[in-house]
């Protein structure tokens, strides 16, 4: 019952860690996408319960069955990602990185909290930890799904090929010297140990939120900038638009002004049957006509 139980804590450690690495692409894929994928990952589930369950019967609760089934248990749901979600390898390296020191994180914290509550870490505290990872995990969620949501870098700031893989293997080499650092040691007994655990994952997160912030404040004012230009050649255009209203309400005024004063001398010409004059004057309006469009082709 306790390989079940704790098979089945690895099993939603491992879900959960598929979820947040679905985060960053959740606004680009369609619902019928995003329907199939987690389909797919939640029939993964199933198999992948029975085997930390296999596994977990076999070697027992311990600290290399844990490293085991969470070294490797990803690799299924990482696959099926790339395949719902292709043509995005480098983002999904660099997200996986994240997620991987995110994850980290959370079992470092797990760690530290029952080493202050037991003084000792040993692996029959192991459920316990991984239970306290859910509950860190659900307790920080909402800071959680904001960072990894707009977690991707911008498409212009890895439009270069050999820098998007040097982005995408960055996160990646940080959890790699972490992993380093303690490959050889089952458990830290001291504190200070565990709290030197955070260093560098923490740094890391440091470091990308501040570049991540001064890009994204760049982009902002980027799109700042060119609604400004583009409000200033609308200003332009509402100006040279509002220039040719008056100049053709002038020139509508000036050419009423000359049709009353051809009605009033046709009028007093037809008053004094002057036919000829009459024509005359037509005839003279037409070539005006005639040689003003002219002159507007």
């Amino acid at each position: 019952m306790l390989a079940f139980s704790y098979a089945l804590l690895v099993t939603i450690i491992q879900l959960a860690g598929a979820y947040i690495r679905y985060l960053p692409f959740s606004q680009i894929m369609e619902r019928k996408e995003a329907s199939a994928l987690w389909r797919n990952m939640l029939i993964w589930s199933v198999f992948g319960l029975l085997i930390n369950f296999s596994v977990t019967y076999s070697l027992g609760i311990t600290m290399a069955t844990y490293k085991l089934l969470f070294f490797f248990g990803m690799t299924p749901y990482l696959v099926i990602s790339v395949i719902h979600i292709p043509h995005r390898l480098p983002q999904h390296l660099f997200v996986l990185g994240i997620q991987a020191l995110y994850a980290f994180m959370l079992h470092s914290s797990s760690g530290i909290i029952l080493t202050l509550i037991y003084s000792n870490m040993t692996a029959i505290l192991l459920p316990l930890q991984l239970t306290l990872w859910i509950f860190l995990f659900l307790l920080i969620y909402p800071w959680g799904q904001k960072l990894f949501t707009s977690l991707l870098p911008d498409e212009q700031f890895v439009s270069d090929t050999r820098l998007r893989w040097y982005i995408a293997f960055l996160p990646i080499s940080f959890y790699v010297g972490c992993l380093i650092s303690i490959s050889n040691v089952t458990f830290l007994p001291e504190l200070s140990d565990r709290l030197s655990r955070l260093a560098i994952p923490l740094f890391f997160f440091i470091v990308y939120f501040i570049v991540h912030y001064n890009s994204s404040e760049e982009q902002q004012h980027k799109k700042l900038m060119e609604n400004k230009e583009r409000l200033t050649k609308q200003r332009e255009s509402l100006k040279e638009h509002t220039k040719l209203m008056q100049e053709n309400e002038k020139a509508l005024s000036v050419l009423r002004h000359d049709m009353r004063h051809s009605y009033r001398l046709i009028y007093a010409l037809l008053e004094k049957g002057d036919y000829d004059s009459i024509r005359n004057h037509i005839a003279a309006q037409k070539s005006l006509l005639e040689h003003t469009s002219e002159n507007t082709k």
